[in-house]
């Protein structure tokens, strides 16, 4: 096991470095774009969050690029951890008129925004290989007013870890009595954990797909399945400050032994020694129903290179490069044929310890497929930074007004509607 656990520790000091040294990017890119103006650079660049995947997948991929392209050559600049940071730092490039990226990984609630403002290219037929093959849900997050401007890279749905020996929680509400570690930090996270909770537990798929405006009933509804989140048990109040790292130290150190994550925690707990095949893992309770995250890859109207740009996303997000994502990295595929690939990784670094019995992987390929068929949208709209800012604020307001002590007054179903719409029409508003 030395070498396994030599290689998690090299992983996590890279990945601390690497923040280190993107404080600098980070900062920079708010106020002065990495390359001024629309001058040339030497090969083709892709703006990406970080890469947190064991042994850093999406890295390698990029660097086989490179050893068959060494004329056009990729790099991979990875502006932030965390999703909101990576959107409004290349947004805030992209609107300098930068040309500093040519291809840009894209949140799928991000794209109705960098579409409206004219920030990505259409994509064009040699852009995708195997249209077909890709899953119609995923295709669709690519989509703004009928036209196609991203390739799903691979998406993400949430899901349920559980320690063996830890009996699982027969419904929704079940969940949040038991409580679990999650992601209720101020960021996206907590948007997606609040929306999975409103969902499953009034059963009602409020701000979900294209939402323009909130009655009073809705917002009843969000209050109601809210209140349901609030009363979770202690393992979900210590949640309120975790990113998806956060959950799942707490997961695999045992402090608890139900976490709600995305599929890229069972690669890197299986190769977590800790934890090894010691868990089980399952769709969300009860009704299941599920943030439809992921991420989709697209060209930037401001490139100068948007033919070689187009031909780095067909490689990225072709068939073969899905796969190998997908076994050795945890990045859940878009492409329905690389679920039913029994494949193993075939990356000869990782020991047979290191990576899930054949069979085992399989098992969760399947439940897989069944969370992302349950998996719902969340509110598409060009001012979806604006919603998500606003409907997190509200949250935590209600979740601080269930404290003991309360630290804050729950918010009218009348004032939650109100903020919500403004939110939706690119206002800045609060609970």
């Amino acid at each position: 096991m030395a070498a396994p656990r030599r290689r998690i520790v090299a992983s996590v000091v890279a990945f601390a470095v690497t923040l280190v040294l993107l404080q600098g990017i980070r900062w920079s890119l708010a106020y002065h774009p990495l390359f001024h103006g629309c001058g040339e650079h030497r090969g083709l660049t892709i703006a990406a969050d970080v890469d947190v995947s064991p042994d850093f997948q999406r890295r390698a991929l990029v660097e086989k690029w490179n050893g068959l392209h060494p004329n056009e050559p990729a790099t991979l600049i990875e502006v932030a951890r965390s999703t909101d940071t990576t959107r409004s730092q290349i947004a805030a490039a992209l609107e300098s008129g930068s040309c500093a990226y040519d291809v840009l990984l894209v949140d799928v609630a991000w794209l109705p925004e960098y579409a409206r403002r004219g920030f990505l290219a259409p994509v064009r037929n040699a852009w995708m290989d195997g249209p077909s093959d890709f899953l119609p849900s995923t295709m669709r997050t690519g989509q703004w007013k009928g036209e196609q401007y991203a390739v799903p890279w691979f998406t993400d749905a949430g899901l349920l870890y559980v320690r063996k020996g830890t009996k699982p929680p027969g419904s929704f509400d079940e969940l949040l009595k038991d409580g679990y570690a999650t992601q209720l930090a101020d960021y996206e996270g907590l948007t997606a954990n609040a929306l999975e909770a409103i969902w499953n537990s009034t059963g009602e798929l409020v701000l979900s797909d294209a939402v323009d405006k909130v009655d009073v009933r809705t917002a009843q509804v969000v209050l109601t399945g809210l209140d349901h989140l609030a009363q979770g048990g202690p393992a979900l109040a210590a949640s309120r400050d975790s990113m998806e790292d956060g959950s799942l130290k707490a997961f695999a150190s045992g402090q608890a032994t139900l976490m709600r994550n995305w599929p890229y925690a069972f690669r890197a707990l299986t190769a977590d020694p800790r934890v090894g095949n010691g868990f089980d893992v399952r769709p969300l309770p009860s009704r299941g129903y599920t943030v439809l995250g992921g991420w989709d890859l697209a060209v930037s109207a401001r490139s100068r290179h948007q033919a070689e740009a187009g031909e780095l996303i067909r490689f990225l997000t072709r068939r073969d490069s899905q796969h190998t994502l997908f076994v050795c990295g945890g990045f859940t595929p878009t492409r329905s044929s690389v679920f039913d690939d029994r494949n193993p990784c075939g990356d000869e670094k990782y020991s047979s310890g290191e990576l899930p019995p054949a069979d085992r992987f399989a098992q969760f390929a399947g439940t897989l497929k069944t969370a992302l068929f349950q998996a719902r949208p969340r509110p598409v709209t060009p001012y979806y930074a604006q919603f998500s800012e606003s409907f997190r604020g509200c949250v935590e307001q209600v979740l601080d007004a269930h404290a003991v002590p309360p630290r804050a007054r729950e918010p009218s179903a009348a004032t939650l509607a109100k903020v919500l719409t403004a939110a939706l029409k690119g206002e800045h508003s609060s609970c």
